[in-house]
């Protein structure tokens, strides 16, 4: 039996030898058969592609303000530059003291993480103008686009390639211009001349105006819209001295989109993160600067959100992690030299107290970023009185936290329950050695860069529902807890006060009321 299926074995053998001999060798078998090729003459020559090109524009408008580091978030560079707030993180290798020597185009210029984020801007500005030059040199392309879809598609990318342009020549200058795509390696580029590049953006605009509709004939939020780029323009009149046009832009914005100062609460009522410590009175500005409510109906103040909801192209944003003041440290002292006599105790520690828990009021912040002195003192005081009604900086509704509005939590802290202190009211004497341990008027925070300024907590506060949990369920994924989080996270906040994110129309209030004075 064994010898005869060894003869039948050899004789497979052989009858495959001569298939393959009578065959031959061949690499057919070896030859690609793609199913698609991606290159622009191909993918934009379809609405499918614009729309994957479209979908990077309204992406980009995200990353260029958010990178999901924890620390020194891009949004906060654009600050610290300004007479808003200044660079905070003083444990930084390199701290950002001195721009005109620590940014300078050819050194310290980073792409985000514990520093700045100024490489970051210049590097977005050319990815967005190269997604908006690739809808804008393609979109003649597509066969069968009916015209005025066609010059939708058009005007959003003029949109997007202004939004980028704005923002790169207020922070770099003169740069180049580019209005089509580099189809060859190119090496010379030269800087264009800001008024000859914001004489193009007008002109853009112009036509993004005439030919994007408006909101209410979208059906959808977060795409740009006729109102978007009515306020973009609005901007670019008045950065080339074009006054008259931007104040008629901006009242016909005001009378005939639907538009209109929130003068009530609206929408859901988002508690502060602790009531017990900290209470927020209901009110209008609280209600506005709430994630949920941003892009609720009857917010007549939006004009375009930049979303930031689902697990798809989420970027992590902790806010108040990054931009509130670090109170939480060894840093600050009791006027008895208590170390860390505020803390953030977790809801299980025998130091707990709910009516001081003050890292579910305020978060909790580690000073990164700081507001100046001008935003915290200076544009509140007239005639030398300090305005506390004004709902953007009132401590009695609970928008706004003073330093001095905390209380100590540690229960070893002889000032236990008392509210904080920058300087000690009086000699604090060890009892046994006779010393003096704290004098009168010694400061009790040896950072007050990082560790003592207030907090416009209206702006800052998000409601994080998967960090309230005090437990977890076991049945729960991994991806089905972060979920929740991100979904809770809104990233809206009128904290980023640039064009066509969430919009408050500060600048068309004062043109409203300029026009009602004369």
């Amino acid at each position: 039996m064994k010898k005869r299926n060894s003869i039948f074995a050899k004789g497979c053998m052989v009858l495959a030898s001569a298939a393959l001999l009578n065959t031959g060798c061949s690499d057919d078998f070896l030859a690609q058969d793609p199913l698609s090729f991606y290159n622009p003459e191909n993918t934009y020559t379809t609405e499918s592609g614009l729309q994957a090109a479209m979908a990077m524009c309204d992406y980009g408008l995200k990353e260029m303000l958010m990178d999901g580091n924890g620390n020194v978030l891009p949004m906060a560079s654009l600050y610290f530059m300004t007479d808003i707030g200044l660079y905070a993180k003083t444990d930084a290798g390199d701290m950002q003291d001195d721009f005109a020597n620590k940014i300078t185009p050819t050194s310290g210029m980073k792409g985000g993480g514990d520093e700045n984020a100024m490489q970051r801007f210049w590097d977005r500005t050319w990815n967005s103008v190269t997604f908006a030059n690739t809808i804008i040199s393609n979109v003649d392309n597509v066969e069968g686009l009916d015209p005025t879809l066609r010059d939708e598609y058009l005007g959003r990318a003029y949109f997007h390639r202004a939004y980028a342009y704005y923002h790169g020549v207020l922070l770099f200058g003169d740069i180049p211009l580019i209005t089509k795509l580099i189809e060859v390696p190119k090496q010379n580029y030269k800087s264009t001349s800001k008024e000859a590049i914001f004489q193009m953006l007008v002109h853009d605009l112009e036509f993004a105006v005439e030919h994007v509709p408006p909101q209410s004939e979208i059906g959808y939020i977060g795409t740009v819209n006729q109102e978007a780029c009515m306020q973009l323009l609005i901007k670019c009149y008045l950065v080339v001295g074009e006054y008259q046009k931007a104040e008629q832009m901006a009242t016909d914005l005001i009378d005939n989109h639907g538009l209109q100062l929130m003068t009530e609460s609206f929408g859901t009522n988002v508690p502060s993160g602790n009531p017990d410590t900290w209470p927020v009175e209901r009110n209008v500005m609280w209600d506005l600067h709430r994630g949920v409510n941003i892009t609720d109906a009857s917010n007549k103040e939006l004009i375009m959100p930049i979303l930031n909801y689902y697990a798809e192209g989420f970027i992590s944003y902790p806010l108040m992690r990054a931009m509130c003041v670090h109170w939480s440290n060894g840093i600050i002292r009791d006027p008895h030299n208590l170390g860390s006599p505020t803390y953030n105790y977790a809801r299980n520690a025998g130091k707990y107290d709910s009516q001081l828990d003050w890292v579910r009021a305020m978060g909790r912040g580690i000073g990164c970023f700081r507001t100046s002195y001008h935003y915290n003192q200076t544009i509140w005081n007239y005639d030398g009185e300090t305005d506390w009604q004004d709902l953007r900086h009132n401590r009695q509704v609970g928008n706004w936290i003073e330093m001095t509005d905390l209380k100590y939590n540690n229960p070893e802290s002889d000032f236990y329950g008392q509210n904080m202190m920058l300087y000690a009211p009086e000699d604090y004497i060890d009892s046994i050695s006779g010393e003096v341990i704290v004098r009168k008027g010694d400061l009790l925070c040896s950072d007050t860069i990082r560790s003592w300024f207030p907090t416009p907590l209206y702006k800052v506060y998000i409601l994080t529902k998967a960090q309230k949990r005090i437990w977890v369920p076991t049945s729960l994924t991994v991806r089905q807890m972060v979920i929740p989080l991100r979904m809770a996270i809104y990233i809206c906040s009128v904290w980023q006060k640039l064009t066509c994110s969430v919009q408050k129309l500060s600048f068309i209030r004062d043109v409203q009321l300029k026009r009602l004075k004369m």
